[in-house]
């Protein structure tokens, strides 16, 4: 008889398409049932709204593609959102649909509750009504055994304090490039500015007068001492220079040359180049002013001045232009190249910092609202929610029926709750004749006859649970049955939420223990080593 395996979409993937790759489950047909809502069906996830829409999307085009090849695959749509009593409703047409090819089998583990709820209601409902034999319809989900999303969170979290720490770095990085580093880097031109002064004062026939807002001390030596004002010389270079100056315009020239009119103070050129030095002083900006204009101003204005003379003076005014220029070069060569560089770096530093305080935000709402948030509730009519393992099952029951409990504590309970079944069948076979009694009354026998027995097997059994039981409250967890409630001394506890609750008030415990937590025991009794003792 052909099988058609429904494989309800959400946001996983993993757990909703295992059952077929592990070939736990034959298949002839393959429906994945989506929320006929969804307004992203059918397009490319890179293309949806990011959030949900995009995750609920990519999920169903990569379990599309992992399930493509397994028997016919389509799609079957469900209202997820719609009142409980339409989606029940259509959940039960889409069953008796699927059951009239032959079997189903349904896997639940990316169903939201209430689907999972829906599907729980509607298999009872057409069973118990008669329309589907018991064994028709069969629901399955897979525990949650690693939660890659709180990985990826806390990843996320490390991730976030690393861009914040970055930044400041950077910060830093700017705050020392564009002080300290910046003046050293400027200081050769600030010293070649400063010879370039004390040449036009030399050539002028002048001693050059302390500047106040003057940013380089030039060591003892450098040049030569320039104090012509303090020497009986002072007078006579200071009238040689000026008429220096006067006898240029009387030099007659073949050479057109510029007219001293058109031309500025070369003082006043040098002032400028201080100022604009002083304004263009942080070195991973770009050069706003370009200061070529200036020195050109200032070269012509020699020239008028001093072009026609060839001596020492002359000479060594214009070779210290020439540094100056040099100097100058290489100064707006670097600016140019780091303001390149880091551009890029603080425009993309700035995003990433505004992305990690949008992250952090969301992160702390994370926190406190949890993976999902709600506005208003669904009511489920009563039904249970998804169908559980017999150990998540037992888990629930414990943790339903009594106060919030740590693992340690839980696991003792469930490992009682077993040895108590235990008895219990060993009184009913112990009543029966000997000859009768299979291994595992045999075994029951034993434990209900003899306290220390039963002490040991419920130690045995808390033992051997431990790992299993770990699976199954994350399990538990992850579908929304039971949280973690935290203390401030002690171990954490868990208890139900709402969702345990409500599967504990529609569950009928005497039907409960005769199939759930005796088919545990069973399984737990066939794994005891003390059988064989027994």
């Amino acid at each position: 008889m052909p099988t058609t395996h429904l494989s309800v979409l959400g946001l996983d993937v993993q757990r909703v398409v295992t059952p077929l790759e592990a070939a736990d489950v034959d298949a002839d047909r393959v429906r994945l049932v989506r929320d006929e809502a969804d307004p992203e069906q059918g397009r490319d996830p890179d293309d949806c709204a990011p959030g949900a829409p995009r995750a609920s999307a990519r999920a169903a085009k990569a379990v599309s593609e992992r399930l493509a090849g397994r028997g016919t695959l389509d799609e079957a749509r469900l209202p997820f959102t719609a009142s409980f009593e339409e989606l029940y409703a259509a959940t039960a047409d889409l069953l008796r649909e699927a059951a009239a090819d032959g079997d189903v089998r349904v896997n639940l583990a990316g169903a939201p509750p209430q689907v999972a709820a829906a599907f729980y209601a509607a298999r009872t409902a057409l069973v118990d009504g008669g329309e589907l034999g018991r064994g028709t319809v069969s629901l399955l989900t897979i525990p949650a055994s690693e939660r890659p999303d709180l990985d990826a969170i806390d990843d996320l979290r490390t991730l976030v304090a690393d861009v914040e720490a970055a930044s400041d770095a950077f910060a830093e990085f700017r705050r020392v490039a564009d002080g300290p580093a910046a003046a050293a880097v400027a200081r050769p031109l600030r010293i070649a500015l400063s010879d370039l002064r004390d040449a036009l004062a030399e050539a002028s026939g002048e001693s050059r007068p302390s500047r106040p807002n003057s940013r380089v001390r030039r060591p003892a030596g450098a040049r030569g001492a320039r104090s012509g004002g303090d020497s009986p010389l002072g007078a006579m270079s200071s009238y040689v220079g000026r008429a220096r100056e006067q006898l240029a315009d009387l030099v007659e020239s073949e050479a057109p040359r510029p007219d001293p009119e058109d031309t500025r103070d070369p003082n006043a050129v040098l002032d400028a180049l201080d100022e604009w030095l002083d304004t263009e002083s942080r070195l991973l900006a770009s050069v706003e002013d370009d200061p070529h204009e200036l020195v050109a101003r200032f070269r012509t204005s020699c020239e008028a001045r001093f072009g026609k003379f060839e001596d020492r003076a002359t000479i060594e005014l214009f070779e210290s232009l020439d540094r100056f220029e040099a100097h100058l070069d290489a100064y707006l060569d670097a600016r140019s190249q780091l303001s390149a560089a880091a551009g890029p770096v603080a425009e993309r530093t700035a995003d990433l910092s505004e992305r990690a305080t949008a992250a952090a935000t969301t992160l702390s709402e994370l926190d406190d609202s949890g993976p999902a948030t709600g506005e208003s509730a669904l009511e489920l009519d009563a039904h249970a929610l998804s169908p559980l393992g017999d150990l998540e099952a037992a888990v629930l029951s414990v943790l339903a029926t009594g106060p919030p409990r740590s693992r340690p504590r839980t696991r003792r309970a469930v490992a009682a709750e077993l040895r108590e079944r235990a008895e219990h069948h060993g009184i009913v076979a112990g009543a029966r004749d000997e000859e009768t009694w299979s291994a595992f009354d045999s075994f029951c026998v034993g434990v209900a006859r003899d306290s220390v027995t039963g002490d040991r097997f419920e130690k045995r059994l808390s033992n051997a649970l431990a790992p299993r039981l770990d699976v199954a409250v994350e399990g538990l967890a992850a579908n929304g049955f039971v949280a973690t409630r935290e203390r401030e001394r002690g171990r954490d506890a868990l208890e139900p939420t709402d969702a345990g609750r409500l599967w504990a008030s529609t569950t009928d415990w005497e039907s409960f223990r005769e199939t759930v937590v005796d088919d545990l025991l069973r399984d737990c009794v066939e794994r005891d080593e003390g059988v064989a003792d027994a």
